[in-house]
């Protein structure tokens, strides 16, 4: 009878429990968190003069995340907002971004109907988001934007504000849409680094009907806001027929400064005072085949300004890329490409897989054409 009591009194405590709780979550309607993820994988397969490289990859498509994002209505039009993003690499089980647990953002805002939203911490930069709007493969697979490198002793970016995408210590402002048109503003401090210093970013992006066009330009400074400085200018967009969507974009990156490292290092063979610079310019469509099938194409004119401390010749180069994509469901997407880029006088361009980027040391002698497939699967949750 005792043991019967007990269990009558445990059911008891977790019925209360159960109660206090939903009371709770009534009580608090105006609020939300939600999980979400991405889960990106593929296997591509690569050859830029040193023999075949097979790997299997995370975010061919798009980045391998989890995040939790969340608002509270605060009454007036008013809300409490915060995103929590990590990025991961499906392949192996790592972190990415450095192994940041939140590395793809972490900020916490205010946002307002009218006024627009505010956030505070680490924030994608406006020059960043700018890409997915001129590019048709959304800066992804073997086609997109990011996917290109120079692939020498090291690997050294084409694009380096592109890659590095996101700035630390930010406060980022996204204005209202005003029938289609938004402007996104950012500015970071450098906070006492050692290679950077303050960073600048701005867009202004026009989406109504068939037409999505967008302005952007962004700058980093080097340590102690002199040292030079990396600045960088896009604008582009699409166009939507019905048969056939049409983008056409134009990005221009300037690297002189000295002090800036990693992804935002200068092209090697710059050196003192000079600056590494790279115009691309690409045109490309997505053909809608039928319901669930999508087929893209993009070619890209790479043209590189810089100015090395011994003149290489003309390193300029054709990239062109051909890909797919199907959807078996609303959040799962198989997806196929092709690209193939050409090198001269030591240029040694090489292609990866949206976020996947080549190694260093992948492209051999002799100026190689480089060549890379990938198909892959993403599921979204």
């Amino acid at each position: 009878m005792k043991q019967k009591t007990s269990i009558f009194r445990g059911v008891a405590i977790l019925a209360g429990a159960l109660t206090a709780f939903s009371a709770a979550a009534q009580s608090n309607v105006g609020s939300n968190v939600t999980l979400y993820g991405i889960a990106d994988a593929a296997v591509e397969v690569s050859n830029a003069g040193k023999g075949t490289l097979t790997r299997v990859i995370s975010g061919g498509l798009m980045g391998s995340r989890w995040g939790l994002r969340g608002s509270e209505d605060l009454g007036g039009g008013l809300k409490a907002v915060f995103r929590l993003e990590g990025g991961f690499n499906i392949d192996d089980g790592t972190l990415g971004q450095g192994g940041r647990l939140f590395g793809r953002e972490a900020s916490v805002g205010l946002s307002s109907a009218t006024l627009g939203t505010v956030s505070l911490g680490r924030n994608p930069t406006p020059y960043y988001l700018s890409t997915v709007v001129l590019d048709a493969f959304g800066y992804a697979q073997v086609g997109g934007l990011s996917a290109i490198t120079r692939s020498g002793t090291t690997t050294q970016q084409v694009l380096p504000m592109l890659i590095n995408a996101r700035n630390d210590n930010s406060v980022n402002y996204l204005s209202p849409n005003w029938g289609g048109l938004e402007f996104r503003a950012q500015i970071a401090a450098g906070e006492g680094s050692t290679s950077i210093g303050r960073a600048y970013g701005a867009s202004a992006r026009y989406a109504n009907g068939p037409v999505d066009f967008i302005l952007s330009y962004g700058r980093q400074n080097g340590a102690g806001n002199a040292n030079g400085e990396v600045r960088s200018y896009s604008a582009g967009g699409s166009y939507d027929f019905g048969v056939v969507k049409a983008f056409a974009g134009y990005i221009d990156e300037k690297n002189s400064c000295v002090t800036c490292t990693g992804a935002l290092a200068r092209a090697a063979g710059v050196t003192g005072a000079n600056a590494s610079e790279f115009r691309l310019i690409n045109v490309g469509v997505r053909v809608p085949i039928s319901a669930p099938l999508v087929a893209i194409a993009q070619a890209v004119r790479i043209s590189d300004r810089s100015v090395y401390s011994v003149n290489p010749g003309d390193r300029d180069a054709t990239w062109v890329a051909l890909g797919a994509e199907y959807a078996l469901s609303k959040r799962t997407i198989l997806y196929g490409s092709a690209g193939t880029v050409s090198n001269s006088n030591g240029s040694v361009y090489a292609l990866g897989a949206g976020a996947a980027q080549q190694a260093a040391g992948a492209v051999g002698t002799g100026d190689p054409r480089a060549k890379t497939v990938a198909i892959g699967v993403r599921h979204q949750f």
